[in-house]
C-alpha cells in the first residue's frame, strides 16, 4: 500500500513540475526580445502582414489565454511551427537521436569509471593510489566541458584521424567512433562529482559492523561486494546521478557545439539565436521532463535497494 502511495505521489509531482515548467518556459519566451512575427515574415514584410500573422498565431491575445492554448496543444503533442515553417514535433524526432546516444554514451563511461575508481579508492584508502585518484578528482572538477573537447579535439582526434569531430556516423562503428571523444568529454565532467560521493559511501559500509558481521561469518567476494557493499552504497550515488542526468541534459548543448554534433541541443541553441519561440519551448519542455523523469527514477531505484529511504 505505501509503495501505491509513493508511485502515486511520484507522478502527481511529475505532472506539477511539468505544468510549472510550461509555465515558466512560456514566461520566459514572452519576455525574450523581438517579435516571432515579424522574425519569421523577415524586416522587409509589412505591418498589416505581421499583425496578420500575430493573429494567426495567437500571439495578439491576452497572455492567460496564449498560455492556455499552449498546455493545450502541448497535451495533444502539438509544439507548434518553427519559424521555418517546420513542425516542431518533426525537428524533435530528427535530433533526438543524436542527443539520446551523447547522454547513453556519456552516462555509460561516467558510470563505468566512477565505480573502478571509487572502488580502488576506498579500498587503498589513505594511501598513495587513494590520494592519486583524489588529486585527480579534484583536478578534473574545474576543467571546463568546452575546453576539454577542444584539447582531445586538437591532441588526439587531428593527429590521429581515428574519431569523427563532427556529426555521429550512420553505421554502428562510425557511431561508435565518433561517440568517443564527445563520451570522454561529458565523462570527464561527470565523473569527479560520482567518484567523491561514492569513494565516501563505500568507506562508511566497508566500515560499518553490519560488514563485520558478515565477513566474521564466512561471506566474502562477489556475494559480499554485491549484496552488502554496493547495495548499501550505491543509494546516495544513485539520487546524486539522477540529479546530475539532468544536468546533462543541458549540458548537451555544450558538448554538441563543441563537436558539431546536430542533437537538440544544437537545435535549441539555433532556435534561440532566430527567436524561435515555438521551438525553444519544444526542447525546453522536453529537457525539463527528462530532469523530472530521471529524479522521479532515482528516487524509485534508491527505494528499492533501501526500502528505509520511502517515505510513508
Amino acid at each position: 500500500m505505501v509503495a501505491v502511495r509513493t508511485v502515486l505521489a511520484r507522478l502527481l509531482q511529475l505532472v506539477l513540475v511539468l505544468l510549472a515548467v510550461t509555465l515558466v518556459v512560456f514566461v520566459l519566451t514572452q519576455i525574450a526580445p523581438g517579435d516571432a512575427a515579424r522574425l519569421r515574415l523577415g524586416p522587409r514584410a509589412s505591418a498589416q502582414a505581421v499583425s496578420e500573422l500575430r493573429h494567426q498565431l495567437g500571439l495578439d491575445r491576452s497572455l492567460p489565454h496564449q498560455y492556455l492554448a499552449y498546455v493545450n496543444r502541448v497535451l495533444h503533442g502539438d509544439f507548434g511551427t518553427s519559424i521555418d515553417g517546420q513542425s516542431v514535433s518533426g525537428i524533435i524526432g530528427q535530433r533526438i537521436g543524436d542527443t539520446l546516444w551523447l547522454l547513453l554514451g556519456t552516462l555509460v563511461l561516467a558510470v563505468t569509471t566512477s565505480l573502478v575508481l571509487a572502488w580502488t579508492a576506498a579500498w587503498f584508502r589513505d594511501r598513495p593510489v587513494d590520494h592519486a585518484i583524489r588529486l585527480g578528482v579534484l583536478l578534473a572538477l574545474f576543467l571546463p566541458a568546452f575546453w576539454v573537447g577542444f584539447l582531445l579535439i586538437r591532441l588526439v582526434a587531428i593527429p590521429t584521424g581515428w574519431f569523427p569531430v563532427a556529426d555521429l556516423g550512420a553505421s554502428p562503428a562510425e557511431l561508435l567512433r565518433s561517440l568517443v571523444l564527445p563520451s570522454v568529454t561529458g565523462a570527464i565532467i561527470l565523473t569527479p562529482v560520482l567518484v567523491r560521493s561514492l569513494r565516501s559511501s563505500l568507506i562508511d559500509v566497508l566500515d560499518s559492523e553490519y560488514i563485520a558481521v558478515a565477513r566474521s561469518l564466512g561471506v566474502g567476494g562477489s556475494t559480499l561486494i554485491v549484496r552488502h557493499v554496493l547495495r548499501n552504497a550505491l543509494g546516495p550515488v544513485l539520487t546524486l546521478l539522477a540529479l546530475n542526468v539532468g544536468y546533462l541534459f543541458f549540458g548537451v548543448v555544450i558538448l554538441e557545439a563543441t563537436f558539431n554534433i546536430a542533437g537538440l541541443g544544437s537545435a535549441l541553441v539555433e532556435a534561440s539565436a532566430k527567436r524561435d519561440v515555438y521551438t525553444v519551448q519544444g526542447i525546453t519542455l522536453l529537457f525539463a521532463t527528462g530532469v523530472v523523469l530521471a529524479n522521479i527514477l532515482g528516487e524509485t531505484v534508491v527505494s528499492l535497494l533501501d526500502p528505509r529511504t520511502v517515505r510513508t
